[in-house]
């Protein structure tokens, strides 16, 4: 068989991991269809492809680029040793390690902790959720519209961590609505603010809250949008 041939790999994100990262525990439940076409790697001008387009993945032979839904998906060990990186995985904090790691901070989900103030029932917190398919089942939910423009909720921080990583997004079935404005403050001052938009996937941020005692989360609808939008904060997540 060529290699310009596809082949059915049942995988799902963490057999891509596994491919990544060995020892990876993981569980094939969704077949997807990926090339094995080869590529070349060329770093600072000299070629430095795998021979016969393959990867040693600590005595595992996986491949050095699998192509899928016009992405190319490779092995960040191999790219690390490629570019004089060590990489590694740390399990606990489930995070990858490139280069030196330093000391990978301790993560908490937002959501864990109990709401200092919620402005209404209207707020729903740790709700299951469909965002363009992909299900959540930590943050914060709720729908702003013409008669009730904002809620909002916030919880105490103490001051105890640096980085406050989230997702965000409107969730379309409920929505008739466009967008969402989500603000995040910190003692009363404004530390981010972004719009959630209908039918755009989630959205990523991370925002400073280092010293930060009070942290509020806002969903704002916009002035002369009388439509109900439903919008979220997915996997809010602090680091210290």
């Amino acid at each position: 068989m060529s290699l310009t041939k596809k082949l059915k790999y049942g995988v799902t994100g963490f057999t891509l991991g596994a491919v990544f990262f060995g020892g990876i525990a993981f569980g094939a439940t969704t077949k997807i269809e990926v090339s094995l076409d080869p590529i070349k790697f060329i770093v600072d001008g000299k070629d430095k492809t795998p021979l016969n387009g393959k990867f040693n993945n600590n005595g595992t032979v996986v491949p050095a680029s699998l192509s899928y839904s016009g992405t190319t998906y490779v092995p960040l060990k191999m790219v690390g040793d490629m570019v004089s990186k060590e990489v590694a995985w740390d399990g606990k904090t489930k995070s990858v390690l490139i280069g030196d790691p330093g000391s990978v901070g301790e993560q908490k989900s937002l959501t864990d902790l109990p709401p200092l103030k919620i402005s209404s029932g209207n707020v729903d917190t740790n709700r299951s959720l469909k965002i363009n398919d992909e299900r959540y089942t930590k943050g914060i939910m709720t729908s702003v519209h013409s008669y009730n423009r904002m809620e909002s909720q916030s919880y105490n921080l103490n001051g105890q961590y640096e980085t406050l990583n989230f997702g965000y997004g409107t969730i379309s079935v409920w929505s008739s609505g466009n967008l969402v404005k989500i603000s995040v403050y910190g003692d009363g001052k404004e530390l981010w603010s972004g719009n959630a938009v209908n039918g755009v996937p989630v959205n990523t941020a991370s925002v400073p809250v280092k010293g930060v005692q009070e942290l509020e989360i806002r969903f704002e609808a916009p002035e002369g949008d009388s439509a109900n939008t439903t919008a979220a904060v997915v996997n809010p997540v602090l680091i210290k």
